[in-house]
């Protein structure tokens, strides 16, 4: 096979393969004999039928599978040729085999960039968790005990943390807020929202809401104002202020649960002591786990930081389009409306964009850097990669195991965590015992 380049951009190549025709000749009579040995043709067992009889009945079918035999073929000659490091193939274009001719086959390939290493051996990075203290642990179990709270309807005036049952309705310059945003949904009225009282942020709906409603009886009217930010995900409503005419309809106090015997067995602790070690040791695991993550993310800008080079253009594409879903439904959750993200696509897709490029970027890096160090995956890393996966997405193991494209992301983000790790251990194999 005869193999032609040319450069089309920096890391993407139009790679010629020229089949003599020997050789398609030599493929079509292999697919053909393939075809004879399972055809069943009146008159003829699987394998007798004569070749002429095959071809009539099967031409189509051979000629494709023909093709494809050695555009596969094509394909891994490419890959071995060593002439280009292949990222991936973009296109193949359709080819013809005809009878006493050479094929020619065409494809589009994004290369693997060409740059030099930094002297990631030298990237020493520190875990730094920070403490935990008594006020913590006091800060934990008030959040524990307000987990197993009760709410008791009462007469009395809202309390922070109390919840209320309330309506409202907005206005925007004297008009309903529902057709100043037809898109806002339960921002524009309620006849009978719950809320937290006094609560703050993602916590509550319409935060200025939620703090007026302190203090408010059952039975009590309120004017409040809220100024949507100059970013919600709602566009109609950035940068206005409403007003919210509110009716509360009933209050129930936030009862917390003594630290007693019941409570204590609620959580599976002996006495308040154990309650506090066990608190303690949890907040002191959760410390460590970030200060892991941060120092990992810290190592990665180190390594990637001296690098800028071209990164193929369908990977980041690829990756493009997954973040852009997860944004997409991350602002959907948050309230945003088909409509709404459509308005905001470009924006998005940019956002999207660059957080994709930074990822292709460390994978090209951290793919390299485990080719050159002989990093594999044994059967249980790869296991225990299929087990976070399935945690992390609520997916039996066993259909992952079933999703062929699944198996090679989890493989391939295993084998980039393992890198990263070399990298950590400054090139050293891991310790044993």
């Amino acid at each position: 096979m005869n193999i032609q380049i040319q450069e089309t951009t920096p890391t993407r190549r139009k790679v010629t393969v020229t089949v003599p025709a020997a050789k398609v000749a030599e493929t079509r009579q292999a697919v053909t004999r393939a075809f004879a040995k399972e055809a069943k043709l009146p008159g003829f067992r699987p394998g007798k039928a004569p070749e002429s009889m095959i071809l009539a009945r099967y031409g189509k079918d051979i000629a494709a599978e023909s093709t494809q035999r050695l555009l596969g073929e094509g394909y891994d000659k490419v890959k071995a040729d060593g002439s280009i490091e292949v990222f991936a193939l973009v296109a193949a274009e359709p080819v013809e085999t005809a009878e006493g001719k050479d094929a020619v086959l065409s494809f589009e390939v994004d290369v693997v960039p060409s740059y030099t290493l930094p002297d990631w051996k030298a990237i020493k990075v520190e875990a730094k968790a920070e403490p935990v203290t008594d006020a913590d642990v006091r800060a934990k179990v008030e959040e524990i005990r307000a987990q197993r709270a009760r709410f008791e309807v009462t007469e009395a005036p809202a309390a922070k943390g109390d919840y209320v049952r309330l309506a409202y309705a907005g206005t925007v310059g004297g008009k309903p807020l529902a057709e100043v945003a037809p898109d806002a949904g339960p921002l524009a009225k309620s006849e009978g929202a719950w809320e937290e009282a006094g609560a703050e942020g993602d916590l509550a709906l319409i935060p200025s809401v939620a703090k007026a409603l302190v203090g408010l009886k059952a039975g009590a009217e309120a004017k409040v104002e809220h100024a949507f930010p100059a970013d919600h995900a709602v566009e109609a409503l950035r940068g206005k202020v409403a007003s919210y005419a509110v009716t509360v309809s009933e209050v129930r106090s936030r009862k917390l649960p003594e630290v007693d015997e019941a409570f204590l067995k609620s959580v599976g602790a002996k006495d308040a002591a154990d309650l506090d070690d066990q608190v303690r040791k949890g907040l002191e695991g959760q410390r460590r786990q970030e200060a892991e993550r941060k120092r990992r993310e810290e190592a990665l800008d180190l390594l990637l930081k001296p690098l800028d080079f071209p990164l193929p253009e369908s990977a980041v594409e690829r990756e493009s389009y997954d973040l852009f879903m997860e944004y997409a439904n991350l602002r959907m959750r948050g309230g945003a409306t088909p409509e709404s993200l459509e308005k905001d696509r470009e924006t998005i897709l940019a956002d999207a964009r660059k957080a994709a490029a930074a990822r292709v970027r460390s994978q090209i890096v951290l793919s390299r850097i485990a080719k050159e160090a002989k990093l594999e995956l044994s059967r249980e890393e790869m296991g225990g990669a299929v087990m976070r996966a399935a945690y992390a997405t609520r997916t039996p193991p066993e259909k992952l195991a079933k999703d062929r494209d699944t198996l090679v992301r989890i493989q391939r983000d295993a084998l980039l965590n393992k890198a990263l790790d070399h990298v950590l251990a400054g090139g050293e194999a891991p310790k044993k015992g």
